[in-house]
């Protein structure tokens, strides 16, 4: 299973996680970074070239500032949105007022899929952590696609099939693996293939991470700490021995190699 258990949010944190977390990419806004946007998702990859263009030519620009909402959960889902620049945060809310993060983005991926082909609300919220700047494809303009592309709908159908596995994967993770398992699997992803490295990564990330609070998470590593498995600095978690970490895994849970963001693209929302 691996990493499959903490959803495509796992995927962005592991490729800025060895970053400043200060340094975002940004992608200027012309017809050439529409299409890289475009073309690059697994959603539109392999359409002609001709009807990728169409498709860019319709999109709309959007600027949201940071910390303000994109859209908030049941909002009606009436646009797919792509980031030019800055970082979205996708998470879903308890009543208690914690956070568990489905995904993070930044420049070049797509969300707002699911909402957008039912036509029915959003169900999540989408954050803008920095100030963003967002392209926008109009539900009508995607159904008529679909409708004039069938490659796309067949395209959409897997999609939804390949999220529904990752689903069901998170929720086997947060039944039957302990959290000191789903912890350690959580930071080895996000070492990805370095056997010692420093992870800018805070606690309360990944306590929303693996669907637990700070403060649990802060308990295990500061015992993990005194295993000498990690060391804890402010903001981040440096990686004293990954075999060690690997040790805390059971036999069925094995950790993927480092994945791009495009590869480990999934549908939410």
């Amino acid at each position: 299973m691996g990493l499959k258990m903490f959803g495509p949010g796992i995927e962005w944190m592991r490729a800025v996680a060895s970053k400043p977390q200060e340094i975002v990419t940004d992608l200027t806004d012309s017809l050439q970074a529409r299409l890289c946007i475009l073309g690059g998702s697994r959603l539109f990859a392999g359409l002609p070239s001709d009807a990728l263009e169409i498709l860019a030519l319709g999109v709309k620009r959007r600027g949201i500032g940071a910390g303000n909402a994109i859209f908030n959960r049941s909002d009606e889902g009436s646009s797919l949105f792509g980031v030019l620049a800055g970082q979205v945060r996708i998470v879903i809310g308890g009543a208690d007022g914690r956070e568990q993060v489905l995904r993070m983005l930044g420049p070049g991926e797509m969300f707002g899929e699911i909402a957008v082909l039912d036509g029915r609300g959003r169900s999540a919220d989408a954050i803008a952590v920095t100030r963003c700047r967002l392209l926008l494809l109009e539900r009508r303009c995607l159904l008529a696609l679909v409708a004039a592309q069938p490659a796309v709908a067949i395209r959409l159908i897997e999609l939804l099939c390949e999220s529904l596995r990752d689903t069901t994967a998170q929720i086997e993770g947060l039944l039957f693996h302990t959290l000191s398992e789903r912890l350690a699997a959580a930071l080895l992803g996000l070492l990805g293939d370095k056997t010692s490295s420093s992870i800018n990564v805070t606690q309360a990330q990944l306590g929303q991470l693996i669907g637990v609070t700070r403060e649990s998470v802060n308990k295990t590593l500061r015992g993990w700490q005194a295993l000498g498995l990690v060391a804890l600095q402010p903001g981040r978690v440096c990686i004293r021995d990954a075999e060690g970490l690997r040790r805390q895994l059971p036999s069925d849970m094995h950790i993927e190699g480092r994945q791009t963001p495009e590869q480990s693209y999934g549908l939410r929302l």
